[in-house]
């Protein structure tokens, strides 16, 4: 009987299922020659480390339109590799954030506020971001990426100021210091560092704002 298994790299947060059939195993051989010196890990059904999987990991084959098929993997053709592969530093801080903050509703050290799932739902409203990584961009679809980045900034701004419990105040503020402003993601630079897939600097910014998206639902229906 054969068990389910994956194996992670933590440092590009990429999550592979370990399958014994052709496309499985040439999915696998990619895996080894991408990540054969950075840290993984070989995990089980119950192992403790699935504890570290975020919702900002690409996990293979998964239920996620955002992340790529295991023949997509598998495949030299898959656009999406470099910004898998990419370093994502805001992203990353921002898991520790929404990671830190479910901790606390677990613990039932989060606090709420009466207007504080109002203010979440209204965040909401302009947030959608799950871009996947090998989608084709062109200086227009970048251009209206950002323009996307930047109305969520200006929501989370604005939510800020509005009268909300002290727990969900530090969060909003946190967020906005950890996310870049404007100034930090010219919209040319962006279009230059672009092509085929986005700016490894733009889905950065986008997958910080799906971990963001994620917590808010959670505040939202508190």
């Amino acid at each position: 009987m054969q068990y389910p298994v994956d194996i992670v790299c933590y440092r590009c947060a990429i999550v592979l299922p370990v399958l014994d059939t052709p496309v499985g195993r040439a999915a696998w051989w990619r895996f080894m020659e991408e990540h054969a010196y950075h840290p993984v890990e070989i995990l089980w059904e119950h192992s403790e480390a699935w504890e570290r999987i975020d919702i900002d990991f690409i996990q293979v084959d998964s239920d996620i339109s955002s992340d790529p098929s295991l023949a997509e993997y598998a495949s030299d053709d898959w656009t999406g590799r470099p910004l898998a592969l990419h370093p994502r530093p805001v992203a990353r801080a921002v898991a520790a954030i929404v990671t830190r903050v479910e901790e606390a509703f677990g613990a039932r050290e989060w606090q709420a506020a009466p207007g504080d799932a109002v203010v979440a739902e209204w965040i909401l409203e302009v947030m959608d971001f799950a871009p996947p990584p090998g989608a084709v961009v062109d200086a227009a679809a970048v251009r209206a990426r950002v323009a996307a980045v930047e109305a969520a900034r200006e929501r989370l701004h604005q939510a800020a100021a509005e009268p909300v419990g002290e727990h969900f105040g530090a969060l909003l503020k946190e967020l906005l210091h950890t996310l870049p402003s404007a100034v930090e993601l010219p919209v040319q630079e962006l279009i230059a560092e672009s092509g085929p897939p986005a700016s490894p600097r733009l889905w950065d910014v986008e997958r910080a704002l799906r971990l963001t998206q994620h917590l808010l639902n959670h505040i939202s229906i508190r």
